[in-house]
């Protein structure tokens, strides 16, 4: 079961990776709380004036209140591929993944296709393409099964050395737990190599989440966080998740690089609480039904963007 914890100041870290952080540099290892509101402004966040010339370090916390104002936990890690610096807060805290364990179902196809020297057939490229691209998930279930359902997240997480990142309990993909840490190391051994694809594998892979559509295959808006939260950076590549209802809470994922180079890995999970005006009987279950207006997906959706907002006032990282 997913760990859910509250944040504490004192778990914000700035560190460089030389002082032992979990992700390695590439020359080595391979509102009130819960209420929802479809009324949208600037920012969603009420603080954002408090930020202006103040240094990441110290916006770290002040974002970590206002999201747990608007109801929300949210954890996150980044990292900068060029210098080592590596910025978090409780990035070793396990979130189910939702649709971002497409990743690692597109990993173990082509790591597969190379150890058996095939190309990777054009039917499942395209599958492919509709599961990152469009996080569709019956092309996540159709690999899923193909390439043999829950090993494949023992697979990946042996190639990468993921410590925390384990298989669903019920063979379910979007049930795979991980944390912020750990996606970033992926991405890391991912762009260094270290994970076993090689450059032509990596280049398929990155450049589908270069073209990650801003409506999925379910109708939802997917560019939430770092791709609506950083238009100042011209470049991401990203896979998102989100799910409903995990022990009463949204779940929303924003993860992948920023920067035309792959600079910057970030990823950030989100466990917000739900909030309905109107008493209903049952949450809405993502799988089955469009849940692109709903109130309370918006409301969570525009904390994580507003998250981001928070740590990169100026719209980038650089």
């Amino acid at each position: 079961m997913v760990r859910w914890s509250r944040f504490l100041a004192a778990g914000c870290t700035s560190v460089l990776l030389a002082a032992g952080c979990s992700v390695p540099p590439d020359d080595e290892v391979g509102g009130p709380a819960g209420k929802a509101t479809a009324e949208t402004s600037a920012s969603p966040f009420p603080d954002m004036q408090k930020v202006d010339g103040v240094a990441l370090e110290a916006r770290i916390p002040m974002a970590i209140a206002s999201a747990q104002a608007r109801g929300a936990d949210v954890d996150f890690a980044l990292l900068d591929r060029d210098t080592g610096s590596y910025y978090s807060s409780n990035a070793d805290v396990q979130v189910e993944t939702a649709s971002v364990s497409k990743l690692f179902i597109a990993d173990e196809m082509m790591f597969r296709a190379q150890a058996e020297n095939r190309p990777v057939s054009a039917d499942e490229l395209n599958i492919m393409t509709d599961m990152l691209e469009l996080s569709d998930d019956n092309a996540a279930y159709t690999l899923w099964y193909r390439y043999g359902s829950s090993e494949i997240i023992s697979a990946v997480t042996a190639r990468y050395a993921l410590k925390s990142t384990t298989p669903p309990s019920d063979d379910q993909w979007y049930n795979t737990e991980t944390t912020p840490s750990d996606l970033v190391g992926y991405y890391a051994g991912l762009l260094n190599g270290s994970g076993g694809l090689n450059t032509a594998s990596t280049d398929v892979i990155v450049g589908m989440l270069r073209r990650s559509a801003p409506i999925a295959a379910d109708g939802y808006r997917q560019h939430f966080g770092i791709v609506d939260g950083l238009p100042g950076d011209s470049v991401h590549a990203v896979k998102q998740g989100w799910m409903c209802c995990v022990s009463d809470r949204w779940v929303h994922l924003s993860t992948g690089t920023i920067g035309a180079d792959n600079r910057y890995v970030l990823a950030l999970t989100s466990r917000e609480d739900i909030f309905y005006a109107d008493d209903v009987e049952s949450y809405p279950d993502t799988a089955l039904v469009d849940v692109s207006d709903d109130a309370s997906a918006l409301h969570a959706r525009e904390t994580l963007t507003g998250f981001v907002t928070m740590l990169f006032p100026n719209g980038a990282i650089s």
